[in-house]
């Protein structure tokens, strides 16, 4: 059934326009055969079918540059989603060994990569909806192909660490610093006439005055939790109390983590007996990345929040009503913690507590957990971003995680990757932060902006155009 229009994107190939480093690499070791293709073979291949889509204006401007939905970017993002799916979920081998079919995982992966906010673009085109799910389909196939042929066997009962519900306390996904950095000034650059003045203030406080809650470096392992009742939680499933091992690595880490210790203290906090409690951390299941285990961080788990049930509720963030707990409630809820110095966001029945100086004693204190480093103590998001940008550029870590509170008092959490993490994104952000720039230096020139803020759109865009390698391969040997 293939075509010559088939063959730069087919289910039994990816054709790249140029090699992608470690995306192609990534794609071949899950069993995709991939090919290099020149430029014009590729492009004449999806032109006719492949338009610009918009770049997803967080923010909801359609003004933003388009990110072109090419094969060479449909290819890198594909295995970028993957990847990231995969990290949801306990390895493929666990599922097999429980007598997963190969259809029913692909599936399960799709959804998850249907809901990655980078990868829907090309979720808009039918073919390439196809094109993923027999990608997928491929994927996993080989996946189990290879576990049978290592002399994996399905089992009849289910294998300690496998899936014992969904989880309903998830760490939810969180958002691209560079967006959230564009939308705040685009705001600013189209508010009406008699709003430039408070907008023009508000935006200069919030990016030049007011400190960041905290700064942390973003580690690329696999979010990984723990509850008050001693069972173990993937983001998207729980595990059980006796899951040894989750992504290929020891849980071991978290067996001191006293979370039941932590919900006692956060019931006397709240002033209220709060429902079940879920603390969060990154599981560091890639030792090859990074250098991690050179670092001595492999097999570590470092936390990094809490989510947390209210009162009445099992969790759900559909649940509001089910709480019992009326809008001079939650806002009294919001009160003590703020009092604390906790800082939260809170979404109907669900608190989540983002780390902070107060969380991380918390955690260190109380329930005894290993805590990711607070890093630029009291610095501010422009001051954040001068001091965190060379070490982006050069791949010192994959990214940073900026913790800091809105107008209202709720805390936001975004992630700042280096550029070679994820080419599609860094291109999109490259571009967006281009046309950002534009409109600073203008405002600039009009004496409507202070200047500092064009020196940090200048910096986010030298990490997103920086030439960064990340070499990512190796991991089965090193564990």
């Amino acid at each position: 059934r293939r075509s010559s229009r088939d063959c730069c994107c087919s289910h039994d190939c990816i054709a790249m326009v140029e090699p992608a480093g470690y995306t192609i690499r990534y794609l071949r070791t899950v069993g995709l055969q991939v090919v290099d293709a020149s430029v014009s073979a590729c492009a004449r291949a999806l032109t006719s079918e492949c338009s610009p889509v918009e770049s997803g204006a967080a923010d909801g401007a359609s003004s933003r540059p388009a990110v072109e939905v090419d094969v060479e970017n449909f290819g890198r993002a594909f295995g970028e989603a993957y990847a990231s799916a995969l990290t949801k979920f306990d390895s493929l081998d666990a599922y097999f060994s429980s007598g997963g079919a190969v259809p029913s995982i692909a599936t399960m992966l799709m959804e998850e990569i249907q809901q990655d906010k980078d990868f829907a673009p090309f979720l808009v085109s039918p073919r390439h909806v196809l094109e993923s799910e027999a990608l997928l389909k491929r994927a996993v196939g080989r996946a189990n192909a290879a576990w049978r042929k290592a002399g994996g066997m399905p089992e009849r009962a289910r294998p300690s660490g496998h899936s014992k519900g969904e989880n309903f306390l998830p760490w939810p996904s969180i958002d691209a610093y560079p967006e959230w950095v564009v939308g705040q000034i685009e705001n600013y650059a189209n508010a009406e006439p008699f709003e430039r003045a408070s907008a023009r203030t508000a935006l200069e406080h919030a990016l030049l005055e007011k400190p960041l809650c905290a700064a942390t470096i973003k580690y690329d392992g696999t979010c990984f939790g723990k509850m008050h009742d001693g069972n173990l939680a993937g983001r998207k499933q729980l595990l059980g109390t006796d899951c040894e091992e989750y992504q290929k690595t020891s849980t071991a880490s978290a067996s001191s983590c006293d979370v039941a210790a932590l919900r006692r203290r956060l019931c006397d906090i709240m002033g209220v007996e709060v429902g079940a409690v879920c603390v969060w951390g990154e599981l560091m299941c890639n030792p090859a990345f990074y250098s991690y285990k050179a670092r001595g961080l492999y097999s570590k788990w470092l936390c990094f929040g809490v989510v947390v049930a209210l009162p009445g509720s099992c969790g759900d963030e559909s649940e509001v009503a089910a709480t019992g707990l009326g809008a001079g409630d939650v806002g009294r809820l919001a009160l003590r913690l703020s009092e604390q110095g906790l800082a939260h966001s809170i979404s109907g029945s669900q608190v989540r507590l983002c780390l902070c100086p107060a969380l991380h004693k918390l955690l260190q204190e109380v329930a005894c957990c290993e805590v990711v480093d607070l890093h630029f103590p009291g610095l501010t998001h422009a001051e954040a971003v001068a001091h965190g940008a060379a070490g982006l550029r050069s791949g010192e870590n994959e990214g940073l995680v900026l913790v800091f509170a809105r107008a209202n008092g709720q805390a936001s959490v975004r992630k700042w990757k280096n550029s070679g993490e994820g080419g599609t994104v860094c291109k999109k952000h490259a571009q967006l932060l281009n046309k950002c720039l534009g409109w600073c230096k203008d405002l600039v020139s009009q004496g409507r902006l202070d200047e500092r803020i064009v020196e940090m759109v200048e910096t986010m865009l030298s990490v997103a155009e920086a030439a960064t390698s990340v070499e990512k391969k190796g991991n089965a040997a090193l564990r």
